[in-house]
Parts: structure tokens; C-alpha cells; sequence
């Protein structure tokens, strides 16, 4: 009876989890429409302002597209996890990755617009980025060993 209760709590946790990514997605395509409708928008009223109108369009589809990469990235994470299979940690690690990535472009995005560059804050996602990688590919590398050595 309890097996079955927990069972069922987990099934419920699980689309709650899916339906409230589903939600965020398409909430970041519909705030890419709106921030690429405003940019174009604005050149339209002040032609003069077209190069910023142009950056602005480029820095919500990239900034939004990237933010969609990491929500599937959960959600894939999140649908592994719930059903046992699969290497969930490679699913977050690589969310992290891109969640970091984003950020990255984002710093530089910002420095285009402040004309500042924040050199200390590059560096700590950059070592974010190199932590990421390297612990990733020794989760690979140690997956590989165990399932060589399972089967000899």
C-alpha cells in the first residue's frame, strides 16, 4: 500500500515538474516574440536608432534560445531521473553548462551596451565552464571503466 502511495506521489511530483518547464518554455518563446517585436518596433519609429534596435533583436533570441536549451535540459534531466534511467547527473551537468554559457554571452552582451567589462566575472564562469567540463568528462570516463570492467 505505502510502495503504491510513493509511487504515486512521484508520478504527481513529475508532471508537476514537466507541465511547470512546459509552462517556462513556452512563457521564453513568447517573451523572444514580444522582445523581437518591440526591437523592430522601435527602428521602426526612430530609424535612427537601428543599430541598437538590430543588437536588441540579436540579444533576446540569443539570450531567450539559450535559456530553452537549459529548460529542456532539465526537463530531459527531470524525465530521466523520474523514471530511473539514464545518467540524470550528465543531464544537469550539461544544463550548467549552458546556464553558465548564457551568462557568458550575456557579460559580453552587457559590456557592448555599458562599455564595461567585468574581466572577474568572465573569468569565474569561464572556471565554472572548465569545473563543468572536466567533472563531466570524468563521469563519462569513470561510466565507460565500470561498464568494461561489468563486462568481462
Amino acid at each position: 500500500m505505502a510502495n503504491h502511495v510513493d509511487i504515486t506521489f512521484i508520478d504527481a511530483v513529475s508532471l508537476m515538474l514537466r507541465a511547470l518547464l512546459l509552462i517556462a518554455f513556452a512563457a521564453v518563446i513568447i517573451h523572444m516574440f514580444i522582445g523581437m517585436y518591440i526591437a523592430i518596433d522601435g527602428a521602426v519609429k526612430e530609424p535612427s536608432t537601428v543599430e541598437t534596435a538590430i543588437y536588441d533583436f540579436i540579444d533576446i533570441i540569443v539570450e531567450d534560445s539559450l535559456l530553452a536549451v537549459v529548460i529542456f535540459e532539465i526537463y530531459e534531466s527531470i524525465i530521466q531521473f523520474f523514471h530511473g534511467e539514464g545518467d540524470t547527473i550528465l543531464y544537469i551537468i550539461n544544463a550548467a553548462i549552458s546556464f553558465t554559457a548564457r551568462e557568458i554571452i550575456l557579460t559580453i552582451f552587457a559590456a557592448h551596451i555599458f562599455k564595461l567589462v567585468n574581466t572577474y566575472e568572465l573569468l569565474g564562469f569561464s572556471a565554472l565552464i572548465l569545473a563543468l567540463a572536466g567533472t563531466r568528462y570524468l563521469f563519462i570516463l569513470t561510466e565507460k571503466n565500470k561498464k568494461l570492467i561489468e563486462h568481462q
